[in-house]
């Protein structure tokens, strides 16, 4: 499903942080990236323990990966 254009802490199968839930918004892919690069920082009080990837390369390959698993994803930013 789709990740971009969704709701933060949208899905009730998931126990999310507070941090999370309390974000509010809905996901871009700028928000994508800048978690992806640290969310421990974009999210203060996540419980999420994956360190980031710091490669704008491999998030920008991963962003394009979990876009093939959206029916119809959201166009890329220029």
């Amino acid at each position: 499903s789709a990740i971009v254009g969704s709701d933060k802490g949208r899905t009730d199968k998931f126990s999310y942080s507070p941090a999370v839930k309390d974000a509010g918004g809905k996901w871009t892919y700028n928000d994508l990236n800048t978690f992806l690069t640290s969310p421990k920082d974009f999210l203060k009080g996540t419980k999420m323990a994956f360190p980031g990837l710091k490669d704008a390369k491999d998030r920008a390959n991963l962003i394009a990966y979990l876009r093939t698993l959206s029916p119809s994803p959201k166009p890329l930013p220029q």
